[in-house]
């Protein structure tokens, strides 16, 4: 079973793009593969960043919101 995909479209500088297809060029790998591994890798830290947060400070983030309505 495959995870389910959201397109993600932006634009950045041709510089920035250089640094991308340069670096992709080296390792022979896609810009796709190095965006996903940056995004993932950004996901895991903020992730982490705030299931610590919560930790400390007592919330419990699967609790958040219950009493809403």
């Amino acid at each position: 079973m495959s995870e389910q995909r959201t397109e993600i479209s932006f634009e950045c500088t041709a510089a920035e793009t250089a640094v991308l297809d340069g670096y992709c060029h080296a390792k022979n790998i896609k810009r796709t593969v190095v965006m996903r591994q940056l995004l993932r890798e950004w996901s895991e830290m903020k992730l982490h960043e705030a299931t610590i947060v919560c930790r400390v400070a007592g919330i419990k983030p699967e609790t958040v919101g219950v009493d809403r309505e």
